[in-house]
């Protein structure tokens, strides 16, 4: 069976999505004038538009593909939380693993957009890590949900979600369930990520963990597969920016995947969008080379809108078989 035979035909099983959920807020402008206080344009707000940021727009993109997602994260007592479970609910995603923090806000993050150019973010929020207690409720939660799934994503933007303990709980759970575990990874000490089974830096975090910019697509794969090694994982998916994907598996294969972007508008939330696609592409069954070529075609889809975006599962079979008949 074709890969989109495999895509069109089959329903994607169940995903668990932990980490650090957010909002994203974007305020919609015009500018028709500069300020006399300061040298800046003044943006006169025409509407205002939130939708789900980090973990839940993972989460919503495997929800528009099709797919049934359990999402777990923490958010704050405030109105920021109140507007991303409303955003979510929308959405049709639950929200019955979302845990609420008295002590931590929830993470909003508010950019500017003027004329569809992106001016300024600003950034509420905090990275202290969750309490114990917290992560009790958490790791209950996941338990719970991990018989009924094929994948666990993990998706990690250093807000206090997943911490050492939590990280560890479930990598080890997923190894011994035979679980996919997908982390989207941040830092420079990825022996958190011990025993996953992916994990998919850019090219930048891949550049800050190995503590050098690769030179060369030999030193990339020595690297990698280092890395791999080191990790105990099953791949390692860099992605690339303008050079696609580099799938990194040992003993010594590295496969590229050139990119499928034709025009960029935003890169906002391509990550989520290439993690979620990833991680249903394995559930279903693909191999991870497999997996990344759609995940690669799903970020090329999305660069391409205005906003946190995401891919629909009629887009990405309308990109698949494009791309068939392009090769």
């Amino acid at each position: 069976m074709t890969l989109f035979e495999t895509f069109s035909k089959s329903s994607i099983p169940p995903i668990i999505v932990i980490g650090d959920v957010m909002l994203d807020e974007y305020h919609w402008c015009n500018v028709d004038r500069i300020s006399p206080e300061a040298p800046v344009p003044v943006c006169k707000v025409g509407h205002t538009t939130v939708v789900p940021g980090g973990a839940a727009n993972v989460a919503h993109n495997l929800q528009t593909l099709g797919g049934t997602v359990f999402l777990l994260g923490v958010i704050g007592q405030d109105s920021t939380g109140d507007k991303l479970r409303s955003a979510l609910i929308n959405y049709e995603l639950s929200v019955k693993g979302l845990i609420q923090d008295t002590k931590k806000p929830t993470t909003l993050k508010s950019r500017i957009v003027a004329h569809q150019q992106h001016i300024v973010r600003v950034d509420r929020e905090s990275s202290a890590p969750i309490s114990d207690d917290l992560a009790d409720i958490l790791l209950s939660q996941f338990d719970t949900a991990l018989p009924d799934c094929k994948a666990v994503i993990l998706s990690d933007y250093a807000k206090g979600t997943l911490t050492p303990r939590v990280l560890k709980h479930i990598i080890d759970a997923c190894k011994k369930n035979h679980v996919h575990v997908i982390v989207d990874p941040k830092g420079d000490d990825y022996s958190l990520y011990k025993g996953a089974s992916v994990l998919t830096p850019n090219a930048s975090e891949f550049n800050a963990v190995i503590r050098r910019k690769a030179s060369s697509e030999e030193e990339i794969l020595s690297l990698g597969l280092g890395l791999i090694e080191t990790l105990s994982l099953s791949a390692l998916v860099v992605t690339r920016s303008e050079k696609g994907v580099s799938v990194i598996e040992a003993p010594n294969h590295k496969t590229d995947i050139p990119t499928k972007a034709q025009e960029v508008y935003d890169i906002t939330g391509a990550g989520d969008t290439f993690i979620a696609v990833l991680a249903a592409g394995l559930a279903i069954g693909g191999s991870v080379i497999e997996a990344a070529y759609l995940a690669n075609l799903a970020a090329g889809i999305v660069v391409g809108k205005v906003g946190t975006s995401t891919v629909t599962r009629d887009e990405l079979l309308e990109a698949i078989q494009h791309d068939l008949h392009a090769s």
